[in-house]
């Protein structure tokens, strides 16, 4: 008998490998980036410091989808 679950919870999303890379580089890009990188940075640490307490990667891969709708859905808002 083990002391593991017989079943992992499942995430429902999973970013690229690269996509929290890829996604500073499009919030330094945008107009916003003097508000939006400090705040995504911050959200990030906060995250990272979690998952290694944690030992999940769950709090990053809900900052990156966070961001990643936000910036996706800031052209709607400024409209």
């Amino acid at each position: 008998m083990s002391a593991q679950p017989d079943h992992a919870p499942v995430t429902s999303y999973a970013p690229a490998a690269g996509a929290p890379a890829e996604l500073l580089a499009q919030l330094r890009a945008d107009r916003r980036a003097e508000r939006w990188v400090p705040a995504f940075e911050r959200e990030w640490a906060a995250a990272l410091e979690e998952s290694r307490r944690t030992f999940s990667l769950a709090g990053l891969y809900e900052v990156v989808q966070d961001w990643q709708s936000r910036l996706a859905h800031a052209p709607a808002v400024d409209a």
